[in-house]
């Protein structure tokens, strides 16, 4: 979708809608934008149905235990989707800042890790200890990699302590975190699969919040730096390159 005006008419669907502004163009395309009135998200991605389909029975699932997440806004004829093009409520609240808010947001990732231990992979993903072992998983190709980051990921993956598979969030940066009061928001789930919860307790700011040993946390601090290396290298070079630079620093102060 490259026109405001494609978008606008596809946009339709749901209603009387403005196009307010384009606010992020990686995976996705992202716009804000009055939906009658009301503040909404549009996001356009490529992934398939039933990959796309995952990710929304699973924000009505959160939603239905508490959890404060983007809801799928159903087009005037209750489909929660167009293709690709999906419109979600928009969550208020800020960016978390200090130790308090940092404390809140541990606390919710744990929650979640603790709910749906059940839940199905997501289509055609795999967990990083299943990428110890082959190369392609969602949005993770090692083959593009160079041989010797490569193991270094793997290497950070590897030394993981075990824990039980549990559906993850994929990318718990400030960004996608909402703080209102008390109540902790998490947006943007396009990158949650089944995976270990440390992944997400690794991009935590220190141990306390993550419920970690200072031992577990950096491993788990290695293995989230680590992922993102691996999913961004395709799509985000020089911040991929950035992170490799990390984990080579957080490697060897081991």
């Amino acid at each position: 979708m490259t026109a405001s005006n494609e978008l606008q008419q596809a946009l339709e669907r749901w209603g009387e809608v403005e196009v307010e502004a384009e606010v992020s163009g990686l995976r996705n395309r992202v716009w804000t934008i009055r939906l009658r009135g009301e503040p909404c998200v549009a996001r356009q991605n490529a992934r398939s149905a039933e990959v796309l389909d995952w990710e929304l029975d699973l924000l009505q699932a959160l939603h239905d235990q508490g959890f404060a997440v983007p809801l799928p806004v159903l087009t005037r004829s209750g489909e929660r989707r167009a293709g690709g093009l999906v419109v979600l409520s928009f969550l208020e609240g800020r960016e978390p800042e200090g130790r308090r808010d940092a404390a809140l947001v541990g606390d919710e990732l744990q929650r979640l890790h603790g709910l749906l231990p059940a839940w199905p992979q997501r289509p055609g993903f795999r967990t990083a200890r299943e990428l110890l072992t082959t190369d392609v998983g969602g949005d993770v190709d090692m083959s593009l990699l160079p041989p010797e980051d490569t193991e270094l990921c793997r290497s950070a993956w590897r030394e993981l302590p075990e824990r039980n598979p549990t559906v993850i969030h994929g990318d718990p940066s400030p960004t996608n975190v909402r703080i209102d009061g008390d109540t902790v928001g998490l947006l943007d789930w396009d990158e949650a699969r089944v995976d270990s919860p440390l992944l997400d307790l690794g991009a935590l700011p220190d141990a306390e919040s993550a419920g970690l040993t200072d031992d577990e946390f950096q491993r788990a601090r290695r293995a989230s730096v680590a992922w993102e290396v691996a999913v961004c290298w395709q799509i985000e070079d020089d911040y991929a390159r950035r992170r490799l630079r990390e984990l080579r620093d957080l490697s060897t102060q081991r």
